[in-house]
C-alpha cells in the first residue's frame, strides 16, 4: 500500500483484526509508504479500507 497520501494516522494498523497491516520500519520507509500488508494474514475484511481517511486502500481480487 503506497499512495503518497498517507499521513501516518495508523487507522489501518490499529483496526486490522488479523495484524496483517503493519508499520514499515523508519529505515525502510519512503515518502508516502509507512505501512505494508502481510497478505498471508489478510482475510479481506475491508476494515483497513473503511477506516483509511485518504480513501486509498482498495480491496482487489489478488490482482
Amino acid at each position: 500500500m503506497s499512495c503518497g497520501l498517507c499521513f501516518e494516522c495508523d487507522n489501518c494498523v490499529v483496526y486490522c483484526p488479523q495484524t496483517a497491516v503493519f508499520r514499515v520500519k523508519k529505515d525502510k520507509s519512503t515518502t508516502g509508504r509507512y505501512v505494508d500488508t502481510d497478505y498471508t494474514k489478510c482475510i479481506g475484511c475491508h476494515i483497513c479500507s473503511d477506516v483509511c481517511p485518504t480513501g486509498y486502500i482498495q480491496m482487489g481480487l489478488g490482482e
